[in-house]
């Protein structure tokens, strides 16, 4: 598993060694939301996150790893590596909630003291449905608080999502890169999707031989297709074969981390010539 006591250590070991770390703002919890940046710091740079849900473990170590692969890369356009998006979802898969201020509220909510399926954050929030795309509209969306789905009480009313937000803002990537699991699938588009972003999800699934979706599948309210409402092309990348139930953590995916790993650099070739 794929700790928040781990990540600080690696941002701590990057820090020591030079690179460009730092935190974009806090969780519910006041756990920090690390960023890493690899390559250079002025024209075109791309965010790349993991660990918006809980229980997709394996996608901190993935951007992690990345960031490491990176670190003192040649690289034509500059990376914001933020691994962890969801600490109080990751301390919750690692430790349940005992600690937390309304412990016994997230396990009502719940409904027990296994966490192991949990994707939302401490107030039983689903990030990826929190972002102002269609807010409220998607498939499987859920009202009240729950361990998936809860929309929120409004767009944005989560300090992680607000973060981001605010990061991608003021960063102005020219492309951005969402890990989640499970599926091997390559998502792009959204409601108003520019057909020529498609070449780079293309690009994408064939290098990686996942499956290239067309079509948002009810989608709303994710980071990635708040980012296409900005104008911003972007990709949700789906780790892990179907076969693999959830929690999935890094030895379950160390097949997809390998085929990952170097896809920045892919990315960054296509992205400075655009």
């Amino acid at each position: 598993m794929y700790t928040y006591s781990r990540l600080e250590k690696d941002i701590s070991s990057l820090r020591g060694a030079g690179v460009s770390t730092g935190s974009i703002g806090k969780s519910l919890c006041g756990s920090d939301l690390f960023f890493v940046h690899d390559g250079p710091c002025e024209g075109k740079q791309v965010i790349v996150t993991g660990g918006l849900h809980a229980r997709e473990n394996g996608s901190c170590a993935l951007v992690m790893r990345q960031a490491f692969r990176f670190a003192e890369a040649e690289l034509p356009v500059g990376f914001y590596f933020l691994p962890m998006l969801n600490p109080d979802g990751a301390i919750l898969l690692e430790k349940g909630a005992e600690g937390l201020p309304n412990a016994e509220w997230l396990k009502k909510v719940n409904g027990g003291d296994d966490f192991s399926l949990w994707k939302a954050n401490a107030r039983a929030v689903d990030l990826n449905v929190n972002f102002p795309a269609r807010w409220g509209m998607g498939k499987g969306n859920k009202f009240k608080p729950a361990p998936h789905g809860y929309i929120g009480a409004f767009p944005l009313s989560e300090p992680e999502t607000r973060s981001l937000c605010a990061f991608t803002q003021k960063v102005e990537p020219a492309f951005t890169v969402s890990y989640h699991e499970l599926g091997r699938e390559v998502y792009w588009e959204f409601d108003g999707s520019d057909r020529r972003d498609r070449s780079i999800a293309a690009f994408i699934a064939s290098y990686l031989s996942y499956t290239l979706v067309d079509g948002d599948l009810g989608s709303a309210g994710g980071y990635k297709d708040w980012c296409v409402t900005r104008g911003i092309p972007a990709v949700t990348i789906e780790l892990g074969s179907d076969a693999l139930t959830h929690p999935a953590f890094e030895e379950d995916i160390e097949e997809d981390i390998r085929l990952n790993l170097d896809l920045p650099l892919e990315i960054a070739k296509i992205i400075k010539n655009r």
